[in-house]
């Protein structure tokens, strides 16, 4: 054969023909998967004509190893990535939100082979999770997990694969939660959690705090008027300061009484870190009228879930206990907006804000402190109509009368 074309040959103890081609100077060698000679052929030439199109730029060329690539081998490297720091450098450890939207991935791709996923398979899932009553919102993080492990993977030295994924995000504006807290509403969510959880709380609606960066916070990290958030246990990487008040330093006087040793978390169950808080939390949230506990497998016509669970989360409607039954309802992380929200409606700047809530835009804080509700909003609406009615009126009485009988 001549040069470039490639070879058949025979290997021992094998049924199978295999063949051997090259490119930029890399001998690749593979079984053809038949002992006929014609369909060898054929192999061959179809790997050659994808070297071909790798050497004119139309195609990368993938090559046997890439094509046995997995979507569980990416998104095990990923994690692997995402635990030894990612770009920062700052080891992370994975947690329950991203473990389950990793679970997603991996029971509907699996073994697949990751070159063989593409936009239909995509929205194959899509549709898989839509029927699952998953918001678009949740839908998201998974696609964004599986984009960037094809990234991840299309860009390792040497690549894993011959190129990434491109994945259209669903729309999420119709998702934008506006759950606050009342007062009154906060105080019986802190009467309902377990103690250790209950001064978590407290301190996420005095401070704004998002949970990820207050379950990380060290007695170490204490001064005397504040409290020092390194750039590693925040969200944003950039470190800052939480001036102590009166209200959190009850709350850090408690916590140092449950001080144990070896651990230097200010928040803890039982010396150990606070990794899922879920169940406590919906719990209390149901308990106060706050949150509902669904049936998973209930619907209505218009696909909805809407069988609620009795005290014993069982279904009226299937007889089905859930252990783990659909929530929907307050979360945690309302206390950052209740907070943002009251300090803002307080006659603090947004700027001032800011810097207890730890935002770094304006735009992303006016969001989360959701400044009007809906009545408030109505009532702006009608203020500025009112003024444009009166200013009307005005011009109207200041404009001059046209004298009888005068030309037009």
């Amino acid at each position: 054969m001549a040069r470039g074309d490639g070879r058949i040959f025979k290997r021992p103890n094998t049924s199978a023909l295999w063949c051997e081609y090259w490119l930029r100077g890399k001998q690749f060698r593979e079984s053809t998967g038949t002992e006929d000679p014609k369909k060898a052929a054929k192999f061959l030439r179809n790997r050659l004509n994808e070297v071909g199109a790798d050497k004119i730029g139309a195609k990368p060329f993938a090559g046997p190893q890439q094509e046995r690539v997995t979507v569980n081998e990416i998104l095990d490297d990923l994690v692997a990535h995402y635990r030894r720091g990612g770009k920062r450098g700052i080891a992370r450890e994975v947690n329950p939100q991203m473990r389950s939207h990793l679970k997603r991935l991996r029971d509907y791709f699996g073994e697949s082979r990751a070159l063989n996923v593409g936009s239909r398979d995509v929205e194959a899932f899509v549709a898989h999770q839509k029927a699952a009553g998953k918001a678009n919102a949740t839908i998201n993080r998974s696609l964004q997990l599986l984009a960037q492990a094809f990234a991840y993977a299309s860009n390792a030295t040497p690549p894993k694969l011959s190129r990434a994924l491109k994945i259209e995000m669903l729309d999420e504006s119709g998702n934008v939660r506006k759950g606050k807290f009342s007062p009154a509403e906060a105080e019986a969510i802190f009467a309902s959690l377990p103690e250790y959880l209950s001064d978590a709380a407290r301190f996420a609606y005095e401070t704004g705090t998002r949970a990820g960066e207050l379950l990380k916070v060290k007695l170490s990290y204490l001064r005397p008027e504040s409290i020092e958030v390194p750039s590693r246990d925040a969200k944003n990487r950039q470190a800052r300061s939480i001036a102590i008040t009166p209200a959190m330093q009850e709350i850090l006087d408690r916590r140092r009484t449950a001080a144990v040793e070896g651990c230097d978390l200010i928040f803890h169950h039982n010396g150990k870190p606070i990794v899922d808080y879920r169940k406590a939390w919906q719990s209390a949230c149901v308990l106060n009228g706050l949150g509902k506990f669904y049936c998973r497998v209930c619907k209505n016509a218009e696909g909805e879930f809407d069988s609620v669970l009795d005290a014993t989360r069982t279904c009226s409607r299937c007889a089905r206990k859930w252990e783990t039954p659909r929530y929907e309802g307050r979360l945690f992380h309302d206390f950052r907006r209740s907070a943002a929200h009251e300090m803002w409606k307080a006659g603090s700047t947004a700027d001032d804000c800011m810097t207890v809530t730890g935002h770094l835009s304006q735009s992303m804080f006016k969001r989360y402190a959701d400044l009007f509700s809906d009545e408030e909003k109505r009532a702006r609406q009608q203020q500025v109509q009112q003024r444009r009615r009166e200013w009307r009126e005005a011009q109207s009485a200041s404009a001059s009368p046209l004298p009888k009988n005068s030309v037009q």
